[in-house]
C-alpha cells in the first residue's frame, strides 16, 4: 500500500528529524499536516508543493495541554487521519542536581504528556471514522542507555517506550498500530554544534558498529516503514535505528 493520498500528522515538522521525516512523506504521496513550536514552516511547505501534495501547518507549544488540546481538536477537523508521527520532543542537558521542577515538567509534558494526549484525542477518531491508522511514536536509545546529562529526557522516553506498548494492547483491537522508534546521534541543525565537538564524536562514534554517526534519512525509512503496508502486521515494536548503538 502506498503512502499516496494518505493524511499524515507530524509533530515538530519544522526543523531537525520532523522536517526530514515530512520531507519524506512528501516525496511518498502523503497529505501533510505539520505541527510546529519554533521555527519556519517554509521549508516543509516548499517540499509539499513540490511534490503536489496537500499541506497544513499548525502553531502549538506541546507543553501547554491547553494548546495541545486544541490542536488535536484542529487536526480532528480533517476526517482522514491515518497516521500520527509525534516526533516532537525537548531535551535540556542538566546536571542532575541541577534539573528543576520546571524543567522535569516541561521534558515529561513535551516528550510523554503530549503524546498521550494527541495519541488519544485523535485515534479515538479514527476508531469512529472506522480508520485502521497508524502512530508512530519517538523514543530514544537515551532510554536504554543511561546518560548522566539527561536523566529527565531519558526518563520520559522511558516512559513513552511503555507508553508505545500499552498503546499498541489498547488499540490493536480497531487495527491500529503503535511502534516507535529509537533513533541514534543524528546530526541536524539542532544539534550539530555538540554532536560535532571531537570528544563527543570519538565517543559516540566508538560505541557504534557502524562507526559513524546517522542521517535523518534513516529515520525517515523507519517511519515510512511503520506507516506503509509492510508493517501492517507489526505493533508494539520499538525499532533502533542506531548504527546498532544498542548491541553493545
Amino acid at each position: 500500500m502506498s503512502l499516496k493520498g494518505k493524511r499524515v500528522v507530524v509533530t515538530g515538522g519544522s526543523k531537525g528529524l520532523g522536517l526530514g521525516i515530512v520531507k519524506r512523506l512528501c516525496a511518498e504521496g502523503a497529505n501533510i499536516i505539520m505541527t510546529y513550536n519554533t521555527g519556519d514552516v517554509a521549508e516543509a511547505q516548499k517540499a509539499a508543493a513540490e511534490a503536489g501534495v496537500e499541506f497544513a501547518a499548525y502553531q502549538a507549544d506541546l507543553s501547554d495541554m491547553d494548546q495541545v488540546l486544541k490542536l488535536a481538536d484542529e487536526i480532528n477537523q480533517f476526517p482522514d487521519v491515518y497516521g500520527l508521527v509525534n516526533n516532537a520532543g525537548i531535551c535540556y542537558f542538566e546536571d542532575f542536581f541541577s534539573i528543576s521542577q520546571e524543567s522535569y515538567d516541561k521534558t515529561f509534558n513535551v516528550n510523554m504528556k503530549a503524546v498521550f494526549l494527541l495519541t488519544q484525542k485523535i485515534t479515538e477518531k479514527m476508531v469512529e471514522r472506522k480508520i485502521q491508522g497508524r502512530v508512530v511514536n519517538f523514543s530514544s536509545i537515551t532510554a536504554v542507555s543511561g546518560s548522566a546529562t539527561q536523566v529527565h529526557y531519558g526518563a520520559a522516553k522511558s516512559a513513552v517506550s511503555g507508553f508505545t506498548h500499552m498503546a499498541a494492547e489498547a488499540l490493536g483491537q480497531y487495527g491500529i498500530t503503535v511502534n516507535a522508534i529509537m533513533p541514534g546521534p543524528t546530526p541536524t541543525k539542532h544539534n550539530s554544534d555538540y554532536l560535532k565537538l571531537e570528544d563527543t564524536k570519538k565517543e559516540l562514534c566508538s560505541r557504534m558498529p557502524m562507526r559513524r554517526y546517522g542521517e535523518p534519512s534513516y529515520i525517515a525509512d523507519g517511519v515510512v516503514y511503520f506507516l506503509g503496508e509492510g508493517a501492517a502486521w507489526t505493533t508494539g515494536v520499538l525499532l533502533p535505528v542506531d548504527g546498532g548503538y544498542l548491541a553493545k
